[in-house]
């Protein structure tokens, strides 16, 4: 659903055909595909994440679609050994669970060339929760666990406004950054599955935390609630925020 957005900051970043791009946290595959289509058959994409069994997916979808110009490698990016010629590193959603980031990014500025590109998408959180108008006490309800599970795991509210800092920390000029949401109603806007698949994937960590009950949550409906609750009303939803963030190494 974000896909567009990403494509966006990366076009947005410079990063053109025929460059060798980095893409940290690559899980599935998605943001390294989006750059690949963009860097093109004389490009290169280098995908690494520490989870084996999605980066094996992450392959899976790059033989189905024919892509020639993607690799993936399993390792930690604190530690993984990189090449020093990308002309780009780029990540979504990934500095926001990392402990240290600074040393990571400054570890990942390293192995850009020159001139290159750094470019990150991460959770705007805090900083601009979904919302509905008229007010739809289900994503209310939702965003209260989200947040909730956060705070009791110790993860960064802010992670997304604090790129502007760690892109100095870093030696970075200042970043260009912007912040996007999806927003949407009506019977078949997609939001509804997006976010629902959100919780789907940390329930059972709400769980574990005792947050809430999985028959609370009642996932297997939760996209049909929340779609029934806003388009009874005619409403209209905004999705959780995304910041993003790019410069070029000097």
């Amino acid at each position: 659903m974000f896909g567009p957005y990403t494509r966006r900051l990366f076009e947005d970043a410079g990063i053109l055909p025929g460059m060798k791009v980095l893409d940290v946290g690559s899980g599935a595959g998605d943001v390294a595909f989006i750059v690949a289509d963009i860097v093109g058959r004389d490009g290169t994409v280098v995908g690494i994440d520490t989870n084996a069994e999605l980066l094996a997916k992450a392959r899976q979808r790059a033989d189905a679609a024919g892509l020639k110009n993607v690799t993936f490698r399993v390792g930690d990016v604190a530690s993984v050994s990189l090449d020093h010629d990308f002309d780009a590193v780029v990540g979504r959603c990934v500095l926001f669970f990392i402990q240290d980031r600074l040393t990571v990014l400054r570890r990942l500025v390293e192995s850009v060339r020159r001139g290159g590109v750094i470019a990150f998408q991460e959770p705007g959180n805090a900083t601009l929760s979904p919302s509905a108008l008229p007010s739809s006490p289900l994503l209310d309800q939702i965003w209260r666990w989200i947040m909730e599970l956060y705070r009791k795991t110790g993860m960064d509210l802010y992670a997304g406004l604090r790129l502007f800092s760690l892109f100095k920390q870093a030696n970075l000029p200042d970043p260009q950054m912007h912040l996007d949401a999806a927003v949407g109603g009506g019977p078949d806007w997609p939001g509804y599955e997006y976010i629902a698949g959100l919780v789907r994937t940390i329930l059972p960590r709400l769980v574990e935390l005792d947050i809430v009950t999985a028959a609370d949550v009642n996932i297997d409906s939760l996209a049909d609630r929340l779609r029934g609750e806003v388009v009874r009303s005619t409403g209209v939803v905004t999705t959780w925020s995304f910041i993003t963030a790019w410069a070029r190494k000097q």
